[in-house]
């Protein structure tokens, strides 16, 4: 989950450079990207809350 978190750090960074460069395709594209890498993020979070990530830990013991 870190790293999507990463990756969405960055691409908003690449939207703000796309907006300021007057590249629509580009703002276009990678908004595009960064909705899934944040329903990803959702997804992964959702996993952790339910309980996976206790289960491995009982596991790891």
């Amino acid at each position: 989950q870190a790293v999507e978190h990463y990756e969405i750090a960055r691409y908003g960074t690449l939207i703000a450079w796309a907006e300021q460069l007057g590249k629509p395709e580009a703002v276009k594209l990678l908004k595009a990207t960064l909705e899934e890498e944040t329903k990803t993020d959702e997804a992964l979070s959702a996993l952790g809350e339910g309980g996976v990530n206790e289960r491995a830990l009982q596991q790891a013991a």
